[in-house]
């Protein structure tokens, strides 16, 4: 089981929150890679890249889970992975419309984050779910999924939101 550290907002994210505060605009979540880069702890903070980025998603969604935490989620999988690698660093990207930073990055402690190359047969995933607030935090929750897809419970509460949505 991948356990990983706690999720360090980034000086670029910083300065991209300071930015938002001070000019006006939106915070919006724009992706997450992982690297197999080796991170320290004590590093993420200095971080303005995510080194050899091995794969990258989309934010699926973000969610204000209380005051002025917000969970971010996405999913990996290893359909197009032909080497396999470890997950040894996750980094959430944000944007204000115009600049995208790497905002925050958590480093996996345990060693035992594997995703392994696509064998025509069976689906590896992973479904992330991270929890950031103003400020660092040390919830980050990492589910590994086997089938790495949508579960029935996701897709009814998107159906849901959809029928919901006036637009």
């Amino acid at each position: 089981m991948a356990q990983f550290s706690e999720l360090v907002i980034t000086k670029s994210g910083q300065d991209l929150l300071a930015k938002i505060l001070v000019d006006g605009g939106k915070l919006e979540f724009s992706r997450v890679c992982v690297s197999d880069s080796e991170i320290s702890e004590d590093g993420l903070e200095q971080l303005s890249e995510l080194p050899e980025i091995r794969q990258e998603s989309a934010v699926l969604d973000v969610t204000k889970t209380s005051g002025s935490a917000v969970k971010v989620e996405t999913s990996f999988s290893n359909r197009e992975i032909t080497s396999g690698f470890f997950m040894r660093t996750l980094g959430l990207f944000a944007k204000d419309g115009e600049t995208e930073v790497l905002y925050a990055a958590a480093v996996e402690l345990s060693g035992h984050c594997y995703m392994p190359p696509y064998n025509g047969v069976t689906v590896s995933g992973a479904l992330v779910q991270l929890v950031t607030t103003v400020g660092n935090a040390d919830n980050i929750s990492f589910d590994v999924d086997p089938a790495g897809t949508a579960t029935i419970t996701r897709l009814n509460e998107e159906i849901s939101k959809h029928n919901e949505d006036e637009n």
